[in-house]
């Protein structure tokens, strides 16, 4: 019912700028087809406007049509998984559980949810999120540590390999928009990025791995507060800003 109201206040809104192009009908009657395509096919008004429907053949309306039903039946799954992740931080991820128990419920639900090895160790505040309608998958091995304010963007591909530990305030990303190395380009422009973590890596606190990082090596430490922009090697230690290999260790 919220949603149909939206719909409605912003149909009423876009029939008034539809109704002033060329050879458009009234503005009453686009605003009548704008709630009748919103029903019958979930077409949004903004996705009417933007093909000019009202001008359109009854062929060209009627393909037009169920190609954006099918988009906006992907979208509303999305966002309905978006919603569900966000009821289950909240539920578990927002709570400083301090009882043996309540932890333990803690890690099942994350274990539960994501699919991970045994034994997730999770701590409180761990966010693990998808972003921009972007179609993206975690995988988490075994013996992994996700430590308190843990921030992990999965709209991109993220393979967490076992015994990696990722410690407090880590944040990964693993999307990018074009317009951060072009301005001149829309910021509607945005690309899923893939990142693994090998086994045994050691992610220090508050360090930033940036989409443009897709490997941190086997055994591999980042040094607290670093900022990764690019693949570490296995067996290496980098620090820094922007983070740099600074030794290799002795395996």
């Amino acid at each position: 019912m919220n949603r149909l109201r939206q719909v409605t206040r912003y149909a009423w809104q876009h029939s008034a700028e539809a109704a002033q192009q060329d050879g458009a009908p009234g503005r009453w009657h686009i605003f009548k087809d704008m709630l009748s395509c919103y029903i019958h096919y979930k077409m949004w008004t903004n996705q009417y406007l933007k093909e000019r429907f009202h001008l359109r053949s009854v062929e060209e309306r009627k393909a037009t049509a169920l190609e954006y039903k099918e988009k906006n039946k992907i979208r509303d799954a999305w966002q309905k998984n978006f919603r569900e992740e966000r009821r289950f931080f909240i539920k578990y991820g927002s709570k400083k559980y301090e009882r043996a128990s309540l932890r333990e419920k803690r890690r099942e639900a994350y274990m539960h949810r994501y699919h991970t090895g045994t034994p997730l160790q999770v701590e409180y505040d761990v966010n693990l999120s998808r972003q921009h309608y972007l179609n993206g998958s975690i995988t988490i091995g075994n013996n992994v540590l996700l430590a308190k304010h843990v921030f992990i963007d999965y709209s991109g591909e993220v393979i967490i390999k076992d015994n990696v530990r990722i410690t407090n305030g880590v944040i990964i990303e693993t999307h990018q928009h074009a317009f951060h190395s072009d301005p001149s380009r829309p910021r509607s422009e945005i690309y899923p990025t893939s990142l693994t973590i090998e086994e045994g890596a050691v992610i220090g606190s508050r360090a930033i791995i940036l989409s443009s990082c897709h490997y941190i090596g086997r055994n591999a430490r980042i040094g607290a507060g670093a900022v990764v922009t690019k693949d570490i090697p296995d067996y290496s230690v980098a620090v820094g800003v922007p983070a740099k290999v600074i030794k290799t260790i002795n395996h």
